[in-house]
């Protein structure tokens, strides 16, 4: 009886207590995966580890704990050389905890030429590698050739101790594409927010390389102590090309190598990148670059609020022997005239280059340095930034969705209703500015609703929000009529202020001239809410009153999302959104009224812990601290889409 079983072993194949769902595991017939014990599989058996899978549904790993799931290669000897074609899927959940072991994450080490990992989601992934190193969410090491595209993070959080990364946790001669992560990120040393440790050796040895990280992003936010930054925290020989990050990246009290983009940059390239998140640590701090040694920074800019204690610049903490070329920051919003902290023996540290918030946000200054625009061939044709002139930073132009209008990085029923409004119409075109003339032919006609409609329900790179469950107020609906009119709807007959009682309440909402609603400052759609406020020994209050109340324990909601824009020159005040008239959460940055760009404030909902969430009569706004009036200061603030959003 053992000798035939053992020969229908060596017949048969494997012999396994999970059966794919179909297909045979090569290229043209790839193995099927419909369940979590399926997925589990694959990392069971060492035979599945250069094969190729597609993921069929998605699936929901919250099942295993621990160290319960089977990590799919894991070890650099024993690695994933094969195909994973996540097939627009996503896996919900996938959690790890382990005291110290290294490469952990869906995949812990893919590695090769043909290894790919494809067109996967993660939501709510939780990884905890204690003192293990190279750990992230997807892939704890992407090795020698093998590549990551189209893949994304959203939601949850990895921790480790070196080589950390919100999506792949170490990265040798590997390729990642399109690909993001949102998901809060803490580490020792080498923690990114997409990418711990980036290393393309073949540099060192003369070889060109075709390994870079390009047209990517990370939103989350970043906590290290040595090489801590928004995108990369080390990034050695490595180019890094059209990517941003806009998480804040902090470092403890003795952190070093802190950047908004990449904590320490060593012989790599960095061209046409950006970071808006607010930076702090210890030594060697920058907007976007903390330590540049030997690197190459090109058409980049800053745009966060930078703080440390020795060698700390707007754009990069440490110039040694590298070059920065045509790359700007934001004075005002990061509070320093100094664009490098040191500099020995490098070049293009030039404090001249630090523009105003205005300046940054005006495409002359980045046109005239160079920068390849779209509709401008100028300075090249690839169309690589794009810019709303006089109200926005430029952004990357693969960032935007043709057809998203109201800006929230999906095409659906809200764009449509903008894009009707203009049909037949002559109107601006969409890059930057959200115009609906989509083919800019001068008209919004046939060829436009075609472009619309090819990108129908299409996503992009998504706020750390998911599924919008509910729009509290999205300041579109008012208009200047005068009371008398059945159909008026003025914004401050809505958000009731101090207007009439100036004396107790700071608050005026409105201007005071048609029209009421602000329609040039605005974040999506085409009117957001001015906010006048006079906080000095008074608290300033707006409140929009819900009748009926609204039961948002039922919408699934988890986070509530604003988003606000301020001015350099508003009074320091704190700010805070009350809801029913009691319970009061502030915002954890005390200068956020001087944030001179659209900011997106989420809040979760179990903050509010005072309030019956099943009954929410009211929302406010409101500037001072409501429990010790003080001598606060005055401004004016804007606000847009205030939203509720659950889990994708």
């Amino acid at each position: 009886m053992t000798l035939f079983v053992l020969l229908a072993v060596c017949l048969l194949g494997r012999v396994s207590g999970v059966e794919f769902g179909g297909g045979t595991g090569i290229p043209d017939d790839p193995y099927l995966i419909y369940t979590a014990e399926q997925l589990n599989e694959i990392g069971a058996d060492t035979e599945n580890l250069n094969k190729h899978f597609k993921l069929m549904k998605d699936i929901d790993l919250g099942g295993y704990t621990g160290e319960d799931f089977n990590i799919i290669g894991t070890s650099f000897g024993n690695n994933f050389s094969g195909v994973f074609d996540g097939n627009g899927r996503r896996i919900h959940n996938f959690t790890y905890t382990s005291g110290e072991r290294d490469y952990i994450g869906v995949f812990g080490c893919v590695r090769g030429e043909n290894a790919l990992i494809k067109n996967l989601g993660l939501i709510d992934a939780n990884i905890d590698a204690g003192t293990g190193d190279n750990a992230g969410s997807l892939v704890g090491q992407l090795d020698r050739g093998a590549a990551v595209r189209g893949c994304y993070a959203r939601g949850g959080s990895v921790s480790g101790n070196n080589d950390v990364g919100g999506l792949v946790g170490h990265v040798s001669e590997g390729t990642i594409t399109y690909c993001y992560s949102s998901v809060s990120v803490s580490g020792r040393s080498n923690v990114g927010g997409l990418v711990g440790w980036n290393w393309d050796f073949t540099m060192r040895f003369g070889v060109k390389s075709t390994n870079k990280i390009s047209n990517c992003c990370s939103v989350g936010s970043v906590s290290g102590r040595i090489s801590a930054g928004g995108l990369v925290g080390f990034n050695w020989d490595g180019t890094i090309t059209n990517c941003f990050s806009n998480g804040n990246v902090s470092g403890s009290d003795s952190g070093w190598q802190i950047g908004g983009m990449v904590g320490r940059n060593n012989e790599g390239i960095i061209i046409n990148c950006y970071s808006t998140g607010n930076v702090s640590g210890f030594l060697e701090v920058g907007g976007l670059i903390g330590g540049n040694r030997d690197g190459t920074i090109i058409d980049c800019y800053s745009t966060g609020g930078v703080t440390g204690t020795r060698e700390v610049g707007g754009l990069v903490g440490s110039n040694s022997e590298g070059t920065v070329s045509t790359s700007f920051w934001d004075r005002q919003r990061s509070g320093l005239n100094n664009m490098c902290g040191e500099q020995s023996t490098g070049t293009g540290c030039d404090d001249g280059s630090g523009r105003t918030t205005a300046q940054m946000q005006t495409g002359s200054t980045f046109l005239e340095a160079g920068w390849d625009f779209v509709n401008e061939t100028a300075n090249g044709i690839e169309d690589v930034w794009s810019i709303c002139d006089g109200l926005d930073y430029p952004k990357l132009e693969w960032q935007f969705i043709t057809g998203d209008f109201d800006g929230d990085y999906r095409v659906n029923f809200v764009d449509f209703a903008f894009f009707a409004e203009r049909w037949l119409s002559s109107d601006s075109g969409f890059l930057g500015c959200r115009g609906a003339d989509l083919t800019n032919d001068g008209k919004v006609g046939l060829d436009d609703l075609r472009e619309f409609s090819s990108n129908w329900l299409a996503e992009g790179i998504p706020n750390s929000t998911a599924v919008l469950c509910l729009t509290i107020d999205d300041f579109e609906s008012y208009n200047d009529l005068d009371p008398s009119d059945p159909e008026s709807n003025r914004i401050f007959d809505v958000w009731s202020d101090g207007y009439d009682n100036l004396l107790t309440n700071g608050s005026v909402v409105g201007h005071n001239n048609p029209p009421y609603a602000e329609r040039n400052i605005v974040y999506g759609g085409e009117q957001s809410m001015p906010y006048y406020y006079n906080a000095i020994f008074k608290l300033a209050k707006a409140e929009l009153k819900l009748s009926p109340p609204q039961n948002w324990a039922e919408t699934g909601a988890e986070v509530l999302s604003l988003w606000f824009h301020g001015d350099s020159i508003n009074g320091v005040t704190p700010m805070s959104v009350v809801l029913n008239g009691s319970e009061a959460v502030y915002h954890n940055d005390p200068e956020a009224t001087r944030i001179n760009t659209w900011t997106e404030w989420i809040i979760e909902l179990q903050e509010f812990m005072g309030v019956d969430l099943a009954n929410v009569s009211s929302i406010a706004i409101c500037l001072g601290d409501q429990s010790n009036l003080q001598a606060g200061g005055t401004g004016k603030m804007f606000f847009d889409n205030i939203r509720l959003y659950g889990p994708n």
